[in-house]
């Protein structure tokens, strides 16, 4: 019913008196201070948790808070762990305009208990990290930097570039430092003399140049007093917001940055480009006294050349697989198996049954053929007009239409003592898992390249009951960055 007032004020005026908007001061008048006034109180669980109330309703009311974070709505929560003077502003909206009201909140003492967060330690080291903790960008990693959609559209990564390891060398990322203490929720930002920024932020930095790895140089000191707050929203990422002045890295226009993952050496981070917010930009950071040569990549499990053939792969003759309906089975990330990037642990099966039935079919002929069973999954590189479940005929005519069911050919190269198994599939359009994916690379559009061969590695066969599970993964950077990972089981319907 809210959604729609907007609507409602242009185009059905006499219908203001109707019952249900009478809840809303929707009258032509803008709204007064008075009547943005609220109220706040402690909650059960802590004098600095406080519920703040609108004393009337409107159709928005927005909140800033004082402690970084936002609400909307009549009530909304906030979090002061410091003892401290924070200004809280209610702006509320009607037909007839908008106004803000705000009030002091003091909070009399810091409760060390809200401090002691696992977020907030694993950036800044902890209570007991009276130094901070010091971070830099991931130079020797490849995938360190990038640059994706906004929206996300596999996942949330760097999807259409990826920086090699030290290519940005020169540009000044690699020199600055960024230290978080829990202490104040200070941030010191040390450039050592110069940063890296998107090229369209050039004006705003006196004396950018070009420094010969892509995009914009420029001599910058951050300034003094720098503080960080993190804010947790329902349902999506935290949110990481260094004050004016500071940044990260890479400087985009923005200062908030949404933490896909944190970990005790790793921080990667997203934020949309200010400048194009239909790019976002990606960047890892670890801490710098950390070495990554340290913690090498587990090591692969042992590979038994006996136990994936291709009699496996077709059975008696001919065999069909499909996706697992569970969570690790369909996903995007940093490592063979991994799906950090997307869905992150989540089982997505529910959300897309129409991928979660597609058929694979292998024959003894080498005759490999694809059938969705009549629905696809459709992003917009496939060029069908919308995304989500569809009927695969809305293929037809479109740049996409060889991604629909069809026939092709595949070769097994079994597994060695060193070597996994491989499975590749040729044709115009072939695929196992996500059309989009090939070796190196992803499609941003249709068509797919005529009789293309895509290469998957098995990495698994059999899960710990004896049961088939073929895990399947392929390298879409062709540097070991990024690697989609699909697990298959056999269509027994």
């Amino acid at each position: 019913m809210k959604r729609y007032l907007n609507l409602l004020w242009i185009v059905l005026p006499i219908l203001f008196t109707a019952a249900c908007v009478e809840e809303y001061s929707l009258d032509g008048n803008p709204p007064t201070e008075a009547e943005a006034d609220f109220s706040f109180q402690p909650t059960a669980e802590s004098n600095n948790i406080l519920r703040f109330t609108a004393e009337n309703d409107f159709f928005i009311m927005n909140w800033e808070l004082g402690n970084g974070s936002s609400g909307r709505g009549k009530s909304v929560t906030g979090t002061y762990p410091l003892a401290g003077t924070y200004t809280v502003t209610l702006t509320v909206f009607n037909s007839g305009g908008s106004v803000s009201f705000s009030k002091e909140v003091t909070i009399d003492e810091t409760d060390p208990l809200l401090l002691d967060k696992p977020i907030y330690n694993a950036l800044t080291g902890g209570a007991d990290a009276v130094a901070g903790k010091t971070w830099k960008v991931d130079a020797g990693r490849a995938g360190h930097f990038g640059v994706g959609p906004n929206p996300s559209g596999a996942g949330d990564f760097p999807e259409w570039y990826q920086a090699q390891a030290n290519e940005k060398e020169g540009s000044g990322m690699y020199t600055d430092r960024y230290t978080f203490y829990l202490d104040g929720f200070n941030f010191n930002m040390e450039t050592n003399g110069f940063v890296f920024l998107n090229g369209a932020q050039g004006s705003n930095f006196p004396g950018a140049f070009d420094p010969g790895v892509g995009d914009l140089s420029a001599p910058y000191e951050a300034p003094a007093n720098l503080k960080w707050s993190m804010v947790e929203p329902e349902g999506t990422y935290p949110e990481l917001t260094i004050s004016q002045g500071g940044f990260l890295g890479y400087f985009a226009g923005g200062r908030t940055y949404q933490v896909i993952n944190i970990e005790e050496n790793e921080l990667f981070l997203r934020f949309v480009d200010q400048a194009n917010t239909e790019l976002a930009w990606y960047i890892r950071l670890i801490p710098e006294d950390f070495d990554p040569g340290e913690e090498p990549d587990p090591d692969p499990e042992p590979v038994d050349p006996t136990i994936f053939t291709l009699q496996s792969l077709i059975g008696e003759g001919t065999k069909a697989w499909k996706l697992k309906p569970a969570a690790g089975a369909f996903g995007v990330g940093p490592a063979a198996g991994s799906d950090e990037y997307f869905p992150n642990g989540n089982d997505i099966s529910g959300d897309r049954p129409c991928l979660f039935n597609d058929l694979f079919v292998f024959n003894e002929n080498g005759v490999f053929s694809y059938d969705p069973q009549g629905d696809i999954y459709a992003e917009s590189y496939m060029g069908t007009g919308s995304d989500g479940c569809q009927p695969a005929a809305n293929l037809e005519g479109t740049g996409g239409a060889a991604w629909g069911p069809g026939v092709h050919t595949f070769s097994l190269t079994e597994a060695t003592d060193t070597e996994t198994a491989k499975i590749t599939v040729t044709g115009t359009g072939a695929f196992i898992g996500l059309p989009k994916a090939f070796n190196g690379g992803e499609y941003s559009q249709g068509p797919p390249v005529a009789n293309r061969a895509v290469t998957y590695d098995v990495i698994g066969y059999m899960n710990e009951n004896g049961e088939e599970e073929l895990k399947i993964t392929i390298d879409i950077t062709d540097n070991g960055s990024i690697f989609w990972t699909f697990v298959l089981i056999p269509d027994n319907g």
